[in-house]
């Protein structure tokens, strides 16, 4: 079944664009945690970002930065912040990639923190060998 947004850039969903190419289209958040707050999101279906097509991945540094160069002139913010919710127990709803940009302002109290602890002595070297080892 074709996900809300899949079924936005096929024009079945009404959506707002900020741009649209072959490979990604940008969308205005219809729930913003600040106005201007946009979504990019790849043209093709897929639930997680390492599953984005090459030709999209190769593109998508140059998209991102420019959604986030729009977002700060449109907000007037000088900050913005790019979260990518990887998967449902990242805590992703919509079963298709999508990274929120949206702008940041002094005193806006919008943290996204979470409950962080230093590694136990010697961990920090046992889960660096694991990632590396893990590095394709």
């Amino acid at each position: 079944m074709p996900s809300i947004f899949t079924k936005i850039i096929a024009g079945e969903i009404p959506g707002e664009f900020v741009f649209r190419d072959n490979l990604w289209v940008a969308i205005l958040d219809i729930t913003p945690v600040s106005p201007g707050h946009a979504l990019l999101i790849p043209t093709v279906e897929a639930q997680y970002l390492a599953d984005v097509p090459g030709p999209a991945m190769a593109v998508l540094g140059d998209r991102l930065a420019r959604l986030m160069a729009a977002v700060r002139s449109a907000s007037g913010a000088s900050d913005v912040c790019v979260l990518l919710k990887d998967g449902p127990a990242a805590g992703q709803v919509v079963p298709h990639v999508h990274i929120h940009v949206f702008p940041r302002f002094p005193g806006d109290n919008k943290h996204l923190g979470w409950p962080a602890a230093p590694y136990a002595d010697g961990d920090l070297k046992v889960w660096a060998a694991k990632v590396r080892s893990a590095w394709r």
